[in-house]
């Protein structure tokens, strides 16, 4: 009976061991969140810049006046915008471990938020910085400091064309998260990400960068 035991014992000592094993995935290899909003003090810093982008055309015909026409599955008027903004770069690679730093700059579009689903990282209260790095303000709700654009007041992490702010995560987790602008989005009932919302208004999105962390 002693031996039994001490061979069931040890059998499943080994299949706990084996890679891709229901007991070996209840441990993943570093804890906490997947994205964690500050850095350990000796991890490698990746450094990004990302700008904001925008593609847009008005669709024309054969003889090039303005048409009405369908933008994916929506009428659309003649002389309406047909439109799409974009982070650049859409997708950011780096390795479990890395302190990562996003330096977004605000240049297509009157005014973006940003937030990486799943995790507490996103530019609610963060720094708004000049060209050398020094804050010059905070991204909370606040007047539109460009005036002459529409929203006249900025909501809780928005920051308008021309600003730029800087998120810093540590990546602690393997993995592809999604950052999102919410201004240029619309999410539905099971976080599928839209460029029309529920009332079939365009958002001009979805507006979508890609992190990949890797093992």
């Amino acid at each position: 009976m002693h031996k039994q035991t001490l061979l069931l014992a040890v059998l499943g000592a080994a299949i706990a061991a084996l890679p891709g094993t229901a007991a070996a995935q209840s441990t993943p290899k570093q804890g906490g969140a997947g994205l964690l909003p500050s850095c350990a003090a000796k991890a490698p810093i990746k450094e990004f810049l990302i700008a904001t982008g925008e593609w847009d055309t008005v669709p024309k015909d054969r003889d090039k006046k303005p048409v009405a026409y369908n933008d994916r599955g929506q009428a659309r008027d003649a002389n309406s915008k047909l439109e799409r903004y974009t982070f650049d770069p859409g997708v950011i690679i780096v390795k479990r471990g890395d302190c990562v730093v996003l330096h977004i700059h605000s240049v297509k579009g009157s005014h973006h938020n940003v937030t990486i689903e799943g995790t507490e990282v996103g530019t609610e209260g963060v720094a708004i910085i000049n060209d050398a790095g020094a804050s010059t303000g905070k991204a909370v709700a606040r007047a539109n400091p460009n005036a002459y654009e529409d929203p006249a007041k900025l909501k809780a992490g928005e920051f308008a064309r021309g600003e730029q702010v800087t998120l810093r995560f540590q990546a602690n987790k393997a993995g592809t998260y999604r950052m999102i602008c919410e201004v240029h989005t619309f999410i539905g009932p099971k976080g599928d990400l839209r460029g029309y919302d529920d009332k079939g208004k365009p958002v001009q999105g979805p507006m979508v960068a890609y992190i990949t962390v890797l093992p």
